[in-house]
């Protein structure tokens, strides 16, 4: 794509983040750091163009000419809107009216509808069993360990690799199952430690962890369709991997770090403060991302034999 369209794809996504009215600050914050990472002129006024209202939506999609551009807009929307769960009224209403305006027929619309619910819907943990642990900010220091629980390095393994594999399919969607593939590997360590974990437990413990769904979906979207994300000083998650291989080294070393910080945190006893898991989630990532670029073979041949279909129990199981 042209740096146009591709900055117009931008501000559909920033729009599809937006739409429901609820983001907060942090997450709108977390959104203008990654557009500033993105190699696009002006990149960092976009989330100022949406929510100024610069950027309608009969003007962002006109600007787009060819299907793919088109077609790549609307998967983009779909997935920053399903990564935090399935889609409700108002962002029903905003999807309907972009594929509207991106002129696509009902039957496109609806099989990237259906893939997207597809997988929202195998994100979906079980019911808990048993009374649920307190918030990650109230676990008193004091609190004893739990059992000690089987080696799960080949299980944290596993599942990072298919999350870097999915970086490398052509399908737009396919990043959207790796939301619900982290939510899962951190149920299955919590569980194999003892604790019974539900849907809202996992998700403060990723967003202690600065990892907010839609901006994480945002982040795999810009990193794999907008031409990438840049290492700018200070820091961040895509260190200094500038190369084709960048995504899936980076979602393997997130995906892995959140497996092993979960291992520390419930096979601890979850003793670990916030700042001690931001610290020590960073680190992981960082050493992390040696394992990556090992691990490329194994991404690159595991997702030759990956296809949509079969990634729903993929993510329940692995």
């Amino acid at each position: 794509m042209t740096y146009p369209e591709k900055e117009n794809v931008a501000l559909i996504a920033v729009a599809a983040a937006f739409c429901d009215g609820r983001k907060s600050e942090a997450e709108r914050e977390k959104i203008r750091e990654l557009l500033g990472n993105l190699d696009l002129p002006g990149a960092a006024t976009l989330v100022q163009r949406v929510l100024l209202n610069k950027a309608p939506l009969e003007t962002t999609t006109a600007a787009l000419s060819s299907p793919e551009s088109r077609a790549l807009a609307y998967e983009m929307a779909v997935c920053i809107v399903e990564a935090d769960g399935h889609r409700d009224p108002e962002e029903e209403r905003f999807l309907t009216r972009l594929g509207e305006l991106l002129a696509l027929s009902p039957t496109q619309a609806s099989q990237t509808l259906q893939t997207a619910d597809t997988f929202a819907a195998a994100g979906v943990l079980p019911v808990a069993e048993q009374v649920l642990p307190p918030p990650l900010a109230s676990t008193p220091a004091s609190a004893p360990p739990p059992a000690p629980a089987p080696d799960l390095e080949p299980t944290i393994r596993k599942t990072a690799i298919l999350a870097g594999a999915l970086e490398l399919l052509p399908q737009s969607v396919a990043t959207l199952a790796v939301l619900p593939l982290q939510t899962h590997l951190v149920y299955r360590v919590g569980k194999a430690h003892g604790y019974t974990l539900d849907a809202g437990h996992v998700k403060e413990f990723l967003g202690v962890l600065g990892l907010g769904l839609a901006s994480q979906a945002f982040e795999g979207m810009a990193r794999k369709f907008l031409g990438g994300l840049v290492k700018r000083a200070g820091g961040g998650l895509a260190g200094s991997l500038t190369s084709a291989a960048a995504g899936p080294v980076i979602t393997f070393a997130t995906t892995y770090a959140i497996g092993q910080l979960a291992q520390r945190y419930y096979g601890g006893g979850r003793t670990l403060s916030a700042l001690q898991l931001k610290e020590t989630f960073q680190q992981l990532v960082g050493s992390a991302k040696a394992q990556g670029e090992r691990f490329l073979p194994e991404m690159r041949t595991r997702a030759s034999g990956l296809n949509l279909a079969e990634l729903p129990s993929l993510i329940r199981g692995v």
